[in-house]
């Protein structure tokens, strides 16, 4: 099975090429800062404390609509400034919430709420949807012996066994807003060594957890003892997204923004059999139900903008986050 690790040997191609991700220029051509309606504080492009715009970019951002809930669960010692997960709540208002433990919901009695984390019974996004594959469990990761993934993940994992192309074919059952698996996701906003910590609350201990496929991440902010494919929050959420979207609905064949992502093989081969032919005339389609074509591009908004920021003036290849170990 390939690993996007091994595109690593090849020239390094633009990660958001032909992305559906609008014109993000006019964040160059704001200066000075502005002033937050709620707190009154100081921001530049928006306000990390309310989740909002600031200035005129309240009527020229996009807005991402997600077919379920997000929510966030961020460590109370991680700088809001930092974190990419703001992004998320700035631009989907409608759908994602963000919240500092230990200040949380409690979800236990919620039907259709999952975790986004690699527990030792983690399910991946296609067996939510009731497609025959399995976590490829060889060798328990390479771990120690008494360790198990849900508190020592040190490596990659290459998440899908495929039984057989009949039997990952995608369930009959049709999908719609209304009667998806999933009616809410939880992701962890800090370290790993913090989010274990999280993870023990009984509030969110008995859900179900989901473990997403293999990516390599675009941040460049380095994160000691992480490896290269420990996505930024922002990064979960784009791909948990475009996992569930594709399951559901489909992906547009004529789609091309996949192809610098640097997603593992599996993810590819499961989405083969999901590949919808567009129509004449449907080939820029991007309704909420319709085949996957971008819909949740735009989430990448503000990190693309900063990726190109921080390429003009730095090397790539020069930057510590890029050269962690895969």
């Amino acid at each position: 099975m390939t690993h996007p690790a091994d595109s690593q040997k090849r020239p390094r191609k633009y990660p958001f090429e032909k992305m559906r991700i609008s014109d993000h220029s006019i964040l160059d051509t704001i200066e000075g800062r502005h002033n937050c309606r709620l707190c009154h504080r100081s921001r530049k492009f928006f306000c990390y404390n309310c989740h909002i715009p600031v200035g005129d970019l309240e009527q020229l951002l996009p807005r991402v609509l997600l077919p379920l809930k997000i929510d966030i669960i961020k460590h109370k010692k991680e700088i809001d400034g930092k974190s990419t997960a703001v992004h998320a709540a700035v631009l989907a208002p409608e759908h994602v919430q963000i919240h500092t433990f230990p200040d949380i919901p409690d979800y236990r009695d919620e039907p259709g709420v999952v975790l986004i984390f690699p527990s030792a019974k983690a399910l991946t996004v296609p067996q939510l949807f009731e497609r025959n594959v399995q976590l490829q469990i060889g060798d328990n990761y390479g771990l120690p012996h008494g360790h198990h993934m849900g508190t020592l993940l040190r490596r990659r994992m290459d998440e899908i066994e495929i039984p057989g192309q009949d039997q990952a074919a995608p369930n009959k059952r049709s999908w719609d807003l209304e009667n998806l698996p999933i009616r809410r996701a939880v992701f962890i906003d800090s370290t790993w060594n913090q989010s274990r910590g999280i993870y023990a609350d009984e509030r969110i201990r008995g859900l179900r957890t989901v473990v997403l496929q293999n990516r390599l991440s675009q941040f460049w902010r380095h994160q000691r003892g992480s490896p290269r494919w420990y996505l930024a929050t922002i990064e979960a959420i784009h791909q948990f997204l475009l996992e569930v979207h594709v399951n559901a609905w489909g992906l547009n064949s004529n789609y091309r923004g996949l192809d610098n992502l640097e997603i593992t093989e599996g993810f590819h081969q499961l989405a083969a059999p999901l590949k919808v032919q567009a129509v004449e005339g449907d080939e820029d389609l991007v309704s909420r139900m319709s085949p996957y074509n971008g819909q949740y591009d735009n989430l990448l908004y503000f990190f693309a903008n900063m990726y190109d920021l921080i390429h003009k003036y730095y090397d790539h290849n020069d930057l510590i986050s890029y050269r962690r170990p895969i």
